[in-house]
C-alpha cells in the first residue's frame, strides 16, 4: 500500500473521511496520475469537501430548500443555509478535482489510434 494512501494529513480525521480519501487515492492513482508525499494535504482537503458536501446534501434531502424558523412575531420561511453553504465549498471542489485530473477537460484530450480489443475479421475478405 502507498505511502501517501495510507498516511491521510490530521485534517482526515472521522472514519467516512478516511475511506474518501482512499477511494479518492485509488481513483487518482488508477487514472495515471503520479502522487507526491505532500498531495496528500490537497488529497485530504477534497475529501473533507466531498463528505460537508453529502452532509449538506442529506440536510437538503431531509429538511428541504426552505425551512421555518421563528421570527420576531411569527414563524418565517427561509432558504436552508445548507443551500449556501454548499454553493460556497462547490467551486474548491472543481477546482481541486481540476488539480487531480479528476474532469474530462482537465485530463485533455488524447488523439490516437484505438486499438480493438477482438478479433475484427468478419469473413468479407474472404468474397
Amino acid at each position: 500500500m502507498s505511502e501517501i494512501r495510507k498516511n491521510p494529513p490530521d485534517s482526515v480525521n472521522t472514519f467516512e473521511q478516511q475511506q474518501m480519501y482512499m477511494t479518492l487515492y485509488d481513483d487518482i492513482t488508477e487514472n495515471g496520475v503520479l502522487l507526491q508525499y505532500h498531495d496528500r494535504h490537497g488529497l485530504g482537503e477534497l475529501a473533507v469537501i466531498m463528505c460537508e458536501m453529502n452532509t449538506l446534501r442529506a440536510d437538503l434531502r431531509e429538511n428541504g430548500e426552505s425551512i421555518k424558523v421563528q421570527g420576531d412575531r411569527n414563524k418565517v420561511t427561509k432558504k436552508n443555509p445548507a443551500r449556501d453553504a454548499l454553493e460556497k465549498i462547490r467551486p474548491h471542489q472543481i477546482r481541486l478535482m481540476k488539480e487531480f485530473k479528476m474532469t474530462p477537460n482537465s485530463r485533455g484530450k488524447q488523439v490516437g489510434v484505438v486499438e480493438s480489443q477482438g478479433k475484427t475479421d468478419d469473413g468479407w475478405g474472404d468474397v
